[in-house]
């Protein structure tokens, strides 16, 4: 019997060892080459990766004069050494090279595409590790025989909620407030604390009103956010005269309140811990014996901490019934507090009335006001105005802008978007970048979101642009590690801006740019404190994948598919509940994603997915609330049960299109603004080619 050896030696008499080895070695080569991420690749470069640097170093030390003093003094030929290690070194080196150089062609490298900016590489930061704390300190009280309030408030500012992490600390100045100007006070005031780590102080004195009640007392922040009224005049928040004991309740409310809205702005959850205090304090302007001695502007005062309070945690808890409660209290100041008697008050109510209303529209997209919202805003907009307070005016402004642009999504048009985009740009001219960078910032991004809007009604690019331009700005304040919420939102802005960029000029650059940077974004990104943001930004990217497909259907063929994953992805935080509209869009672009693909397979169960899809999108929207949005989801739904008839031989699907198509029309009549009538056009267009499609199957309806 032959061995191998003979066998070959007599098949390929020509072939000598060598030449077998080279061609073993060069085949492995190329094995390495077109899988290097396989087991074997990386076993054999491991394998080889060592003897290979290790001979290529000493290769490289036998260059060195003294190393081959030291070779000779072992008695070996340096020569030798040096053959014998280059051999080494050229035989096991090229797999690891040529891995290294297969995987990075393959992958995202600078050849192919720009590398993200520093810092959109950089991980995010553990926000899970982040912890809020307030700390609050209580200056010698004027006139506190004994220090008797001074430690009876750090008492109760000592029992609050551990979830809102409040920590009371005495500062040893006493500041006065009778008997000079309260602006001198103000001043006097942040002075004491310029060196000290504090977010607010408690300060005044206790025999300068009537009893029982004790003051004048008030509490000032001493960051660049407003006072606890909202506002930022008046620059102290006047505490309401009441007994001690009383007055502590209340002033453990008032910080607890304060810590909770600087969770709920950082996304931090705190459950019930206002309800307590809040239940405390109501039963206090709830007792008659109490309330009847106290004058107008207690009363007013108590009203509008309770009801700060209670939309604080109606925010939290997404609770109705406590936004209606806290709009009934700034209703009640507002019988106390008058425009002309006490204008700075008045007006701070009204933004505080205003932001209710926003609330309640926030969880409930039909049937909450917003047209009060904005009436309250714009109240308190005269007063500002009237007093040049530009800050102020800024922040009046900004809840204008939004509440305009929130109005265009439900009412056809341009108007309430130009109102809009209007006082956004009177908001960033109040807000000064180097005082309030964080405002002018968060601004900059409501602005690039509205520019973003308003490109819908044009033909050209300049608003996305300049969308674009104001979320960049925006991203010179915010920064991944220090705001990473609201960095990812400008970030998602410019990414969404990309999408419609690619839209609007049928570029697949820019589709694959928005793609890009989306994916960037989720990466790492901290889904866990803000859940609604990641889902947000996962149905962007579905929106930019069927995009690049609807551009290139042919060599696209697998975005649908990865389209539908974004969204089921932002449905797993998007519930009908908690999150209505947000849930009926990720939806209507699922269903998008199906029926692209039902049509692609030829698949009937992916075109009836997309079929409930639609549907589910048209239990949130209505065509009195959203024509735009429940025509066109009509109108998709037809397209898909159109497919479906297409698959069959009977009409049935055909005439639930048809009927379909036909409710989509009659909430888009003639006349109505260009968006509308580009999708009327859509429709007529579908349900006449269905039409046509069941008269030649013999239908014989109308």
């Amino acid at each position: 019997m032959r061995s191998p050896r003979q066998y070959l030696s007599e098949r390929f008499p020509s072939l000598t060892l060598l030449d077998s080895l080279a061609a073993a070695f060069f085949l492995v080569l190329m094995i390495v080459a077109i899988w290097p991420a396989s087991r074997m690749s990386r076993d054999l470069v491991f394998i080889t990766a060592i003897p290979g640097s290790i001979c290529a170093i000493v290769w490289s030390l036998t260059l060195w004069s003294k190393a081959r003093v030291l070779i000779g003094r072992l008695k070996l030929r340096y020569k030798s050494v040096r053959r014998y290690a280059g051999i080494v070194a050229l035989t096991c080196l090229p797999f690891l090279f040529l891995q290294q150089a297969s995987l990075y062609l393959r992958g995202p490298n600078i050849l192919r595409e720009q590398p993200p900016p520093p810092e959109l590489a950089q991980a995010y930061p553990k926000m899970g590790h982040w912890r809020v704390h307030l700390v609050v300190a209580i200056a010698h009280l004027d006139g506190d025989d004994g220090n008797k309030l001074e430690s009876a408030l750090r008492d109760a500012l000592d029992h609050i909620d551990s979830r809102l992490h409040v920590t009371p600390v005495i500062l040893n100045r006493t500041i006065k407030a009778s008997g000079r100007p309260q602006g001198v006070a103000h001043l006097d005031a942040l002075e004491a604390v310029s060196n000290v780590r504090v977010e607010s102080l408690i300060w005044g004195g206790v025999n300068g009103v009537s009893p029982p009640g004790v003051g004048p007392l008030y509490a000032t922040k001493v960051s660049d956010y407003p006072q606890f009224g909202g506002a930022f005049l008046p620059g102290d928040f006047k505490l309401p005269q009441l007994p001690p004991d009383d007055l502590c309740k209340v002033v453990r409310l008032i910080v607890a309140t304060d810590s909770a809205e600087f969770m709920v702005r950082y996304e931090f959850k705190f459950g019930d811990a206002l309800e307590p205090l809040i239940r405390e304090v109501r039963a206090i302007a709830g007792d008659p014996r109490k309330a009847a001695s106290w004058n107008p502007d207690t009363r007013a005062r108590m009203n509008l901490i309770l009801g700060i309070a209670t939309r604080t945690s109606g925010i939290e808890l997404k609770s109705q019934d406590s936004l209606r409660a806290a709009v009934t209290y700034f209703q009640h100041s507002l019988d106390d507090w008058t425009r002309d008697r006490d204008p700075l008050e008045w007006a701070m109510t009204q933004r505080n009335l205003a932001e209710a209303y926003s609330q309640q529209f926030g969880l409930d997209w039909h049937d909450a006001p917003l047209l009060p919202a904005m009436t309250a805003f714009q109240n308190a907009l005269t007063v500002y105005q009237s007093r040049s307070d530009r800050l102020d005016a800024a922040h009046v402004q900004l809840g204008l802008a939004t509440g305009y642009e929130i109005i265009a999504r439900y009412e056809p048009g341009r108007d309430n978007l130009i109102k809009a985009l209007n006082y956004y740009r009177q908001a960033l001219q109040g807000f000064d970048r180097r005082t309030y960078p964080d405002l002018w910032a968060y601004a900059q991004v409501r602005f690039g979101n509205a520019l973003r809007v308003m490109s819908f009604e044009d033909t050209d690019t300049k608003n996305l642009e300049a969308a674009i331009a104001a979320n960049k700005a925006a991203l010179t304040v915010f920064s991944k590690q220090y705001n990473p919420i609201s960095w990812s939102a400008a970030q998602g802005q410019v990414a969404e801006c990309l999408n419609q960029l690619g839209t609007m000029t049928s570029n697949p650059d820019d589709f694959h740019q928005s793609i890009s940077l989306s994916r960037q974004i989720l990466d790492g990104y901290p889904r866990r404190e803000s859940p609604d943001s990641w889902a947000a930004i996962e149905m962007a990217l579905g929106d930019a994948l069927m995009g690049l497909y609807d551009l290139d259907r042919k060599s696209g063929r697998d975005y649908p598919r990865q389209a539908a994953i974004a969204y089921r992805a932002s449905l797993e935080e998007f519930t009908l509940p908690a999150n209505p509209i947000g849930w009926a869009n990720a939806k209507q672009g699922l269903g998008n994603a199906l029926e692209e693909l039902g049509t692609i397979n030829a698949d009937s169960y992916e075109l009836n997915q997309a079929v409930d899809a639609y549907n589910d999108a048209l239990k949130v929207f209505k065509p009195d609330k959203e024509p735009l949005q429940w025509a066109t989801a009509k109108y998709e739904l037809g397209m898909a049960l159109s497919y479906l008839g297409a698959m069959g031989t009977g009409v049935k699907y055909f005439e639930q299109a048809v009927q379909t198509y036909r409710e989509a029309l009659a909430v888009v009549p003639e006349g109505s603004a260009q968006n509308l009538q580009n999708l009327r056009y859509d429709i007529q267009h579908s349900l006449q080619a269905t039409l046509d499609e069941l008269h030649h199957r013999g239908w014989t309806g109308s």
